[in-house]
């Protein structure tokens, strides 16, 4: 129950923390989105508020020797403004200008305060449009991440910065999309515009972003996105990560080599293991980069009378290490880590990470009769179109 009670309180200030940022996100917005003819509005009915106050607490008397206070002066302002009439309060023999002020102050109130509400109201209407059309401009927002493209890859992406808390918006250029849904249920800002134009990404503001993600599904047009990104960070350019996704491997390869990207990271490379391993009886856990080497968690089963048996972990490849292992004899134990020396024994669950060239070699090794084990993604994919992703 202490684990469960942790659970249910552990989201709460991240909720609470996401709330007070859409407050003030929808504060500031609200104050971009006001016009100068809202602004003059207030400007009109403060200053007359302010200056019937300052009247009626200087001349109105409740009696021939007593004032309103400040406080009873600002209420009758507004009683009278509002046309609320709560009859605590008159202009009954009070001096005739004071009368004439009252009804001065009547008419120009009742005027200040409908222009103003009609103003707020419109301003109000205005940003519900636009936000239902995906065309507001993005206020407030600091250290976001901004995400291009609408897809299925860029939803998941969206899916998952925010669970993790994290501000978002996003750039979509159909207006037909059918994630948009998903995303307002999400609560995630779209705006519907061509993500290429500076106005966009000026509008979006990509220079306060944190990271960039180009996901929609057509090469060239991430390419080119990611060109316009690149020259509007400007300086910010080696500090914001920005990932582009691109198919193609030998374009991917170019965009590195010819336009500034540093990192190229190819999807077929990390999603191939999978499938391989579950052909070959290759457990995968995870894969991922370092650097520009695709590495391997994987879980493999020591194949009586294999290769494996009573090899020692330090004989392995020189770039593949045992994380942990489980022994046969006692599976509720995990020796994490074991000692270089260790040997593997029948039905042994070994964890490796390495390079998957590496660790299809001790899958080989294993089994020596298993066939022949494709060596590298080229023989794992044969689509020359198989996704991939690039990063500066």
């Amino acid at each position: 129950m202490s684990g469960q009670a942790a659970d249910a309180r552990g989201p709460a200030p991240v909720g609470a923390t996401r709330r007070a940022r859409r407050i003030r996100q929808l504060v500031l917005s609200l104050l971009h989105a006001a016009d100068r003819r809202l602004a003059l509005a207030m400007t009109a009915l403060v200053t007359v508020l302010i200056a019937a106050t300052v009247v009626l607490r200087l001349t109105y008397q409740v009696t021939t020797a007593q004032h309103l206070s400040v406080l009873e002066a600002l209420y009758f302002t507004v009683e009278t403004i509002t046309t609320v009439g709560y009859g605590d309060y008159s202009f009954r023999g009070q001096p005739p200008w004071l009368m004439a002020c009252a009804v001065c102050l009547m008419l120009a109130g009742a005027l200040f305060v409908a222009v103003f509400f009609a103003l707020l109201t419109n301003v109000l209407v205005s940003r519900r449009l636009e936000e239902s059309l995906g065309r507001q401009r993005i206020t407030g927002l600091s250290g976001h991440v901004l995400v291009i493209g609408l897809g299925a890859v860029g939803m998941k992406i969206v899916q998952q910065l925010t669970a993790a808390g994290s501000d978002i918006v996003v750039v979509e250029k159909s207006e037909h999309n059918r994630h948009l849904g998903q995303l307002r249920a999400l609560g995630v800002p779209a705006v519907i515009a061509d993500a290429t134009l500076p106005e966009t990404l000026g509008s979006v503001r990509l220079t306060s972003a944190s990271a960039v993600a180009v996901v929609t599904s057509d090469d060239l047009a991430n390419l080119e996105t990611g060109l316009a990104v690149r020259d509007q960070l400007g300086a910010r350019w080696d500090t914001t990560p920005v990932v582009l996704r691109i198919f193609d491997p030998q374009l991917a390869r170019s965009v590195k080599d010819s336009f500034g990207f540093t990192l190229v990271r190819s999807t077929a490379a990390l999603a191939a293991p999978w499938f391989v391993g579950a052909a070959l009886g290759l457990d995968v856990l995870s894969t991922f980069y370092v650097g520009d080497v695709p590495l391997l968690v994987a879980r493999l089963t020591v194949t009586p009378d294999g290769g494996l048996h009573g090899v020692a972990m330090h004989d392995l490849g020189a770039r593949t290490r045992v994380l942990a292992i489980r022994r046969a004899a006692d599976k509720l134990i995990l020796e994490h880590p074991p000692r270089r020396n260790t040997r593997f024994r029948p039905d042994d669950e070994a964890y490796l990470i390495g390079p998957y060239d590496e660790l299809l070699t001790v899958l080989r090794r294993d089994r020596p009769s298993s066939g022949p084990v494709p060596s590298g993604p080229s023989a794992w994919v044969a689509d020359s179109g198989s996704p991939a992703v690039a990063t500066p």
